[in-house]
């Protein structure tokens, strides 16, 4: 007999399932088992927009209390009243102390004076939000020394299919799981995605299986993402708009010298589309997260525009290849090839550990940088030895280390 259908078998259940958050609770339940009277400790939960930063932060609180911690909201500490509230409050009773903040912005520098005295008989952790790239101790929210980050990864696409039957308590169909790419890992955006289908009907259930009735964005996550794109600096938004002439997948080069600049110049709008998750990929090949995302953009841009990249060419290697680095990149000049010299200590550093088989993240890992900004120093690399690939460069570093160099394994460090 045939299922009956319904629509209420597409409904989300409830709050969304924190998936694909392990490592983190674990370093978080790592800090709660560490924590001592001295400083006041502060974690920072680092992510885009979307990728869950709140969501973690209502964990942390869940997990501070079942460690027996007490769990001080934000608006009970970030002003001065409150903070010497709380420490009259607290007083001599032993305890350690856990306080919450997803807005930085709003705490009042006077209250780390006060932290500073309760941490003297108290252990306590502050734990609070940003997004990707914002430094709050230099912005001024931050003036304790000991400050830790974790930064939130987006969803592997397996997380992603557990994160979507969560919502709906039905697996998601093959169309629906390609139709979540625009969404680029983000818990939040596809939370978003989910609830503006179900608002559209777009969504229903075939063979235990939730599908779309039709393959389109709902009008929410389509305002979403042109919200995203309007924000952004008018380099990035043109970057954008150029890589609509591409097929997706391509690679950097194709797009610098389409739009006629150096690499060297596109590096914060490349970062910069990376974070929006418009576009996702490494520093050699890039792509829109989804077509519909491609088609979002487009729709930012005069009609006239858009045919106009459509028939434009990506200069020909065979044609521009005596002076393509002239003539596409004449901000740069043009080096000698494999000039190890023109490297930083820096850059050396990071292309050693490709030469060892080191994946960005692990790089990153290791540094304690960011992948974007490993991404960065990579471009800045291949532009200075006059190369294009991971392969050239690692050829590069096995010429240039010296005999007996330690190797470490493909995998990377644990």
């Amino acid at each position: 007999m045939t299922r009956p259908q319904c629509a209420d078998e597409t409904r989300p259940t409830g709050a969304p399932a924190l998936i694909g958050r392990d490592r983190e609770i674990r370093q978080l339940t790592m800090l709660l088992d560490a924590m001592a009277p001295g400083r006041p400790a502060v974690l920072v939960l680092e992510g885009p927009r979307g990728s869950g930063r709140t969501r973690l932060l209502d964990e942390c609180a869940a997990a501070g209390r079942r460690s027996g911690v007490t769990v001080i909201p934000e608006p009970e500490w970030t002003s001065a009243a409150g903070a010497r509230g709380l420490l009259s409050a607290v007083g001599g009773r032993p305890g350690r102390l856990l306080l919450l903040c997803d807005h930085p912005q709003r705490v009042d520098p006077r209250v780390w004076t006060v932290l500073e005295l309760l941490a003297a008989s108290h252990p306590v952790l502050v734990v609070v939000t940003a997004r990707t790239g914002t430094d709050l101790v230099a912005a001024g929210f931050l003036t304790a020394p000991d400050v830790r980050r974790i930064r939130l990864a987006p969803l592997s696409p397996g997380e992603v299919e557990r994160f979507v039957t969560g919502l709906l308590a039905v697996r998601p169909g093959a169309n629906l799981l390609d139709l979540t790419r625009v969404a680029a890992g983000r818990p939040g955006a596809i939370l978003d995605l989910i609830t503006g289908l179900r608002e559209e009907g777009l969504l229903r259930t075939v063979a235990g299986r939730a599908m779309l009735t039709t393959v389109r964005l709902p009008e929410r996550t389509r305002s979403r993402l042109g919200s995203q794109l309007a924000a952004m600096s008018p380099q990035a938004r043109h970057l954008l708009q150029a890589a609509t002439a591409l097929r997706s997948p391509f690679r950097l080069v194709r797009l610098t010298r389409l739009m006629q600049v150096s690499p060297v110049v596109l590096v914060p709008a490349v970062d910069e589309v990376l974070e929006s998750g418009l576009l996702t990929g490494d520093n050699e090949v890039l792509m829109f997260s989804h077509e519909l995302t491609r088609s979002v953009v487009e729709s930012s841009m005069p009609r006239s525009v858009v045919a106009a990249l459509r028939e434009e060419k990506p200069v020909r290697r065979k044609a521009a290849v005596s002076r393509g680095r002239q003539a596409a990149h004449p901000a740069v000049p043009v080096r000698r090839a494999g000039d190890w010299s023109l490297l930083t200590a820096r850059e050396r550093e990071i292309a050693g550990l490709v030469g060892r088989a080191l994946t960005n993240r692990q790089i990153a890992t290791r540094l304690d940088r960011s992948p974007h900004t490993v991404n960065y120093h990579l471009r800045l690399i291949y532009q200075k030895l006059a190369i294009t690939s991971r392969v050239e460069l690692a050829s590069m570093v096995r010429q240039h280390e010296p005999a007996g160099a330690p190797e470490l394994p493909a995998g990377g460090p644990s």
